[in-house]
């Protein structure tokens, strides 16, 4: 059987009329919802001679190929983007990995994954409101009960109001990427927080980072709510953790319950070569190794790069499980973990993310702006990456730097190792499951750089051996991965793709699994081949659950 061939069936366009012109001049858009695919080469390839080679193997010239990453000369231009003008993402994933294969086989690639955004986290609602996007299981993993009517507790919490005399600019000069749906005027995000000169819209291309506030989708408005949990002017209706500090909207989600991974890995590379010093990632799903090697990149350049664990699936999502990245899982004001926190080995440690007040907009009345209560670990992240911008602030990003490579690790290292040596750890604290502790920033700007400890961690040899996929199977299955002969770089991405599906279905609060746009869950054949070939106990599990909750 060729997959290839049954591409043109999945080729189906809307009956909408096509405008070559526009299309041209959006050329390096980046749509997250159209059929496409991330194909790695062994070198910079030619463009040119690949889609005449393309052209060949797919037998049409409907498509277009273009550089992931157009500024980059170094390993990164190795990627490219495969895209279907106009077809929606929205097909079997089975069929687009079966097809991703083939055309690794044919193009002697190092990597071909497809651009597939799944519905693996949920988007927290209150159960009584107007859930955005059709986003209803998010009301079983909300909390209910008053908000805290201190609307800065997540910073009092967090010891942030009482490290502000210790970095009295508050962040300022430190720029924090933010990575999600763009930005909208709200009055509790000053204008001269935004460095819009060095913002993004890797969606439809440009530098205009404007969130549309479409009600339609779920989380509108979502980019705002976390810049100002991160930056927020300090009002009496709240503020961010570094409101002197300066965000770069860079808008790469349309819905924040199906995360698209090229976009992300797109604007994850923007803020590196921008200048930004920190990434703050509150969003989640699938990984890609187009992402992976784009965060390696920014964590090479001694950028900090935080995520949020995830949200109301149990385990933590891509890009938190990166070795790379610093994982922060969610607390509420009593110090306990928030009920759909995922958690897990992977993540570092935590930070408030049940009922933290941040900016919001009724995109139901016109986008109108105020204030509210919201939950999920996207807040935890922002809290986080504006402590980080602190950190930096209070003892120099260039100081900082010097520490690190004195010990021969990247800033990542040293501050991940601060963080989490300074953390907060509560009485009855599952550090196994949820980190060191809770960030404490008072402590944490407090130590003196030449003394934070650190454990040597070969994460080179980690993210090279995909022991993140093989983590993440073991956490679904409890069996540890055994067959060291399995081709983990080819069939990884499915893997993790199924492993996180599987506990997205199996979480307790979500009960409508099956309403997933329309798309078949299945298994593709090659993969199957694969597993019964290895016969590792851990992944014919895998296959076995995934089985099951089919027959159900």
């Amino acid at each position: 059987m060729m997959p290839i061939r049954t591409l043109n069936h999945l080729l189906v366009r809307p009956e909408v009329s096509r405008n070559p012109t526009a299309g041209e001049t959006c050329r390096s858009a980046l749509p997250a919802d159209e059929l496409g695919f991330v194909l790695q080469y062994a070198v910079k390839p030619d463009l040119s001679r690949a889609r005449r080679e393309l052209a060949a193997i797919l037998d049409m010239l409907d498509f277009t190929l273009d550089p992931l990453f157009p500024r980059s000369a170094d390993e990164l231009a190795h990627f490219v983007v495969l895209r279907f003008p106009g077809v929606p993402a929205g097909r079997a994933s089975d069929a687009l990995f079966s097809i991703a294969y083939e055309l690794r086989d044919k193009m002697d690639l190092i990597s071909c994954e497809p651009c597939i955004g799944e519905h693996i986290m949920t988007v927290p609602e209150p159960p009584d409101g107007k859930s955005q996007g059709g986003a209803v299981a998010g009301s079983l993993c909300w909390v209910n009960g008053p908000a805290p009517a201190d609307k800065k507790w997540a910073l009092e919490n967090t010891r942030v109001v009482s490290a502000w005399h210790l970095s009295p600019d508050q962040g300022k000069g430190i720029f924090i990427a933010q990575p999600d749906t763009g930005i909208a005027r709200h009055d509790q995000i000053e204008s001269e927080s935004l460095r819009l000169d060095l913002a993004a819209d890797v969606l439809e291309g440009g530098g205009d980072p404007t969130d549309p506030l479409d009600p339609e989708l779920a989380g509108a408005g979502h980019g705002s709510g976390i810049a100002s949990v991160a930056v927020g002017r300090n009002s009496d209706e709240m503020s961010g953790a570094a409101p002197g500090a300066h965000l770069v909207p860079i808008r790469c989600v349309h819905d924040v319950r199906i995360v698209n991974p090229a976009p992300i890995a797109r604007a994850v590379n923007h803020a590196r070569l921008s200048g930004c010093h920190i990434i703050s990632l509150s969003l989640g799903g699938l990984g890609s190794e187009a992402l992976r090697k784009a965060i390696a990149k920014a964590v090479e350049a001694n950028l900090i790069v935080v995520a949020a664990a995830g949200n109301c699936i149990g385990l933590a999502v891509y890009p938190a499980r990166y070795s790379d990245v610093i994982a922060v899982g969610g607390t509420n004001v009593n110090d306990r973990k928030w009920r759909g926190s995922c958690a897990g080995p992977t993540v570092d440690l935590a930070a408030p993310a049940e009922m933290v007040w941040r900016a919001k907009h009724d995109v139901n009345d016109g986008g109108r702006p105020f204030v509210a209560e919201g939950q999920g670990t996207s807040y935890s992240a922002a809290l986080v990456s504006g402590i980080a911008a602190l950190w930096l602030d209070r003892h120099g990003r260039d100081n900082l730097i010097a520490e690190a490579h004195r010990r021969g690790v990247p800033l990542q290292q040293l501050f991940r190792a601060a963080a989490c040596h300074t953390a907060r750890v509560p009485t009855g604290w599952n550090s196994s499951r949820m980190g060191a502790g809770i960030i404490d920033a008072e402590a944490l700007l407090r130590q003196n750089p030449a003394d934070i400890p650190i454990e040597q961690h070969d994460h080179e040899q980690e993210t090279a051996d995909h022991t993140d996929i093989q983590r993440l199977v073991f956490e679904v299955t409890r069996r540890k991965p055994a067959d060291d002969r399995f081709d983990w770089s080819r069939y990884g991405a499915e893997i993790a793709n199924l492993a996180l599906r599987l506990a997205h279905v199996r979480a307790q609060w979500n009960g409508i699994t099956r309403q997933d746009g329309g798309r078949r869950i299945a298994v593709s054949g090659a993969l199957e081949q694969a597993v019964r070939r290895s016969g590792d106990p851990a992944l014919e599990a895998l296959m076995e659950s995934f089985q099951g909750i089919l027959n159900e």
